[in-house]
């Protein structure tokens, strides 16, 4: 008769616990993870735009080519490098990305 069947039981109170845990363990890297991918991203997209505006300049003849030079257009400092390969301008950006990987993205122009 004075039996109370109120609240949570300690039992029902640690597998809440304990699945609330689980979760956020897996969620965290995850969410590390994609942060790193997302600035990755960026990143490759702030240098391949810097690379085609600098292939742009050698095209109307504002750079010379073939030429190596450093700039840093986002965080990262990048390698730009301009040769002559047959009738196109190669133009190169090389650079270590957030998890200390080399890239390099190319791009072609061709010469009118």
């Amino acid at each position: 008769m004075l039996k109370k069947d109120k609240g949570f039981t300690l039992f029902e109170t640690l597998i809440a616990s304990l699945l609330l845990f689980s979760m956020l363990t897996m969620l965290l890297p995850l969410l590390s993870f994609l942060a790193k991918e997302q600035y990755n991203s960026m990143e490759r997209l702030q240098i391949t735009t810097k690379l085609h505006d600098e292939l742009q300049g050698v095209l109307i003849g504002a750079a010379p080519y073939p030429s190596k030079y450093m700039v840093t257009p986002y965080r990262a400092s990048t390698e730009f490098s301009f040769v002559l390969e047959g009738e196109y301008v190669k133009g190169c950006a090389e650079w270590t990305n957030a998890k200390e990987k080399r890239e390099k993205k190319c791009l072609y122009a061709l010469m009118e």
